[in-house]
């Protein structure tokens, strides 16, 4: 009677957390299910939270803590990034070392702000041929991780498979996206099972437990890191607006749709974003559109030359679309001393470059008309103006 008399109180509320990929942004996706029924399971209130996006690699979800302070706010973080960095290691764009080092920066990061937060790792397939074929060795990792940090660690292909067969999991896609299970069946019977699995594994009375109990965690996890390098110091500078970045003020405007609100900072040409960085340069948040070009990355006597042009922009209407460049993460070094990085359009167009992931040739071939829109910066170490 006690125990139901406590999570029947109407005050507390669970709040849970989704970051990973485009699965993880759909309104009417498997985490809106997730929600109901994890409600429905613990008898207590829940709020639901998105902090995702498609199409970038599991970086991003370090960068969302960074700015977010996810775990300090969330009883539960479901963390779904495995198809977009699958997609981006096969393409050579992205490596199991990087995906690996993101993930424990984030676990890690968590775990410092609020040790009584649960992380649940969710390993999402793809409905390819030769992805059932093949051994992934991004689940492998993943599941190697989640292990590591004593963290639940669904898959949802292996279990559904196990459980029923594979041409079963095969049924919860439509014949047009192989990367997405299908609205509304679909994504319930996904839902579900990741709920029954949490069950079946004690997580729901653990949030049941720890979100009602008078006890909490004071102490961090002692687990040593798999990589002293992991991402668990990345930080994030969007507030461009405290100090002299740009060479020429440049013009702020806000994106807003029904997914994202971003403030960004658009630069045309013979303006640039110039800063002094001790540390290392990891990545560029940016908002795309048609009119982006090839853009020059400078950091430390190192060079990027590469472009912002999304690839998915003729794909949605309207045509923008938030995006990572992460080549400075896998291309520049670090500097042990304070070290001028700028970022520029280029002023012409360039012989050499190298595309990021999900990236294209810009379609506009003047440089004129190019521009560049910079939400923020992500990086290790510390920054500031020039002066």
């Amino acid at each position: 009677m006690m125990i139901k008399k406590i999570l029947g109180r109407k005050n507390i509320k669970v709040n849970i957390s989704i970051v990973g990929g485009s699965n993880s942004v759909m309104r009417n996706g498997y985490a809106k299910y997730l929600n109901a029924y994890i409600k429905k399971e613990i008898s207590l209130e829940t709020s639901l939270k998105y902090y995702s996006l498609g199409g970038v690699p599991n970086i991003f979800a370090t960068i969302q803590e960074s700015r977010y302070d996810i775990g300090a706010n969330s009883d539960i973080i479901f963390f779904e990034c495995c198809v977009n960095d699958r997609h981006a290691i096969e393409t050579d764009h992205y490596s199991l070392e990087l995906a690996e080092k993101a993930l424990e920066g984030f676990v890690r990061k968590v775990n410092k702000s609020n040790p009584n937060c649960l992380i649940v790792i969710l390993i999402f397939g793809i409905n390819l041929d030769n992805f059932y074929n093949t051994h992934c060795y991004l689940s492998e990792l993943y599941q190697k991780t989640g292990y590591h940090y004593g963290l639940p660690t669904i898959n949802i292909t292996k279990l559904l498979s196990n459980t029923y067969n594979l041409e079963y999991v095969k049924s919860l896609y439509n014949d047009k996206d192989h990367a997405h299970y299908s609205r509304p069946q679909g994504v319930q019977i996904v839902s579900q099972t990741i709920v029954n699995e949490l069950k079946r594994l004690g997580t729901i009375n653990n949030l049941q437990t720890i979100k009602t109990s008078l006890k909490k965690k004071d102490k961090q996890l002692k687990i040593f890191p798999t990589y002293r390098d992991n991402l668990e110091e990345l930080a994030f500078l969007e507030s461009f607006e405290n100090g002299n970045y740009f060479f020429k003020p440049p013009k702020i405007s806000v994106y807003q749709n029904t997914v994202f609100r971003e403030k960004n900072f658009t630069i045309y040409q013979g303006n640039l974003l110039k800063f002094l960085l001790k540390g290392k340069l990891m990545a560029i948040f940016i908002k795309s559109d048609l009119n982006d070009g090839f853009i020059t990355i400078e950091f430390n006597k190192q060079r990027i030359v590469t472009s912002s042009y999304s690839s998915w922009v003729n794909n949605i209407k309207p045509q923008n679309v938030i995006n990572l460049i992460t080549l400075p993460w896998r291309r520049f070094l670090t500097s042990q001393d304070f070290a001028i990085a700028s970022i520029c359009l280029c002023p012409e167009y360039p012989n050499d470059f190298e595309l990021d992931f999900n990236k294209a040739v810009p379609t506009k071939k003047d440089p004129k008309k190019w521009k560049l829109s910079i939400i923020g910066i992500a990086y290790i170490g510390e920054i500031k103006p020039l002066n």
